[in-house]
């Protein structure tokens, strides 16, 4: 059974004015006065979707998911996800044909502990939600759903796996609704627009504790994913340099071009923050050796094709970010991540150009 929030009551307020003009005299050749134009009541703020409309768009995106799964068949995906959540559905759907396993699709629970839902009255909307914690194996995960236009369904824009033991900052009840936070944050509400978060974090992944940001954000040591990347590209450069091989290793990471920072205001003023990042790795050994892939992903994506002294590797990475509000001294930390290898190749993609 699905965990749903209450829901809201309805209150009708309904009230009536009724006013009398009296003219007790025109003066013949004169117009009366005007009179008093009121001005336009404001727009009542609240969420842009009611409890049982979030729930729905939520069965409807785990229907889509189950049924691209059981079918294998990633045709079926555009209607219910788009960007970095549908890039990575594809690939993980192509793996699963090739290996005729479904082991290395991400398990997306269908049950919810949160909601967060915009008050926005404009488009693109962003609703998140955090799935409940079904076993020790699926652990929550941070959904983030985009509605493009009026007339479009909300699709699952992208997911992270919220890191173990994590503080969540606190958000409105989603029968009041959460403000949306533009990307570039004009106004300075924060210590950080949304989107030079994410460019700085891409900035993190490269170069560690070189990078020029890292008094910013929290310490690698209490960041998963950088931690992930720094021993990975160590163990990765370490095995290019053995006794009997010699190689390069080079790894960038760049804010995926054109694809929106989403970001939501949390309670204290401050703002929980998902963008995509593209990640790129490059191993290059000695005339003669040969790279294989390392992981079942890379082994299928490289599925046909004939091992050489170079290997690439190109991933989509999700990542959510808690940014604290302007002038409160504090530092931008990882809430969750996700990180899936969607390429591969055998030979250089960018090869020199011909003279």
């Amino acid at each position: 059974m699905r965990n749903r929030s209450p829901r809201a009551a309805k209150v009708t307020m309904a009230s009536s004015i009724a006013a009398i003009v009296t003219l007790s005299s025109i003066v013949s050749g004169c117009a009366p006065d005007a009179l008093p134009t009121p001005a336009p009541s404001p727009p009542v703020s609240g969420p842009a979707l009611t409890q049982d409309q979030t729930n729905a768009v939520l069965d409807q995106v785990a229907a889509t998911l189950s049924s691209a799964t059981d079918s294998r068949d990633p045709s079926v995906l555009p209607v219910r996800l788009s960007g970095p959540a549908l890039a990575v559905r594809t690939s993980q759907l192509q793996v699963a044909a090739v290996r005729d396993d479904n082991s290395q699709i991400t398990v997306i629970p269908d049950t919810y502990q949160q909601l967060i839902v915009p008050t926005t009255e404009h488009w693109p909307r962003t609703l998140f939600a955090i799935t409940a914690v079904t076993d020790q194996l699926q652990p929550p995960r941070l959904l983030a759903l985009e509605q493009y236009n009026a007339r479009d369904p909300y699709r699952l824009w992208g997911w992270v796996q919220l890191m173990a033991g994590v503080t969540m900052p606190a958000f409105a009840d989603p029968r009041v609704g959460s403000d949306e936070v533009p990307a570039d944050d004009a106004e300075g509400t924060l210590v950080m627009s949304p989107q030079e978060a994410i460019r700085q974090y891409a900035d993190l992944l490269v170069n560690g504790e070189a990078s020029s940001f890292v008094a910013n954000f929290q310490p690698q040591s209490e960041d998963e994913f950088r931690s992930h990347i720094a021993g990975w590209s160590a163990a990765q450069e370490a095995a290019l340099q053995g006794e009997r091989i010699e190689g390069t290793y080079y790894i960038t990471a760049n804010p995926a071009e054109g694809s929106p920072v989403k970001a939501v205001r949390s309670a204290d003023g401050g703002a929980m923050v998902m963008g995509e990042i593209n990640t790129f790795e490059r191993l290059q050994a000695i005339e003669g050796a040969v790279l294989a892939p390392q992981t079942m992903t890379a082994q299928a994506l490289l599925y046909g094709q004939q091992f050489t002294n170079i290997l690439t590797a190109s991933y989509v990475d999700m990542v959510a970010l808690y940014i604290p509000p302007a002038g409160s001294g504090q530092v931008v930390t990882l809430l969750g991540y996700s990180h899936i290898q969607t390429g591969a190749t055998v030979s250089d993609p960018y090869p020199p150009a011909e003279e």
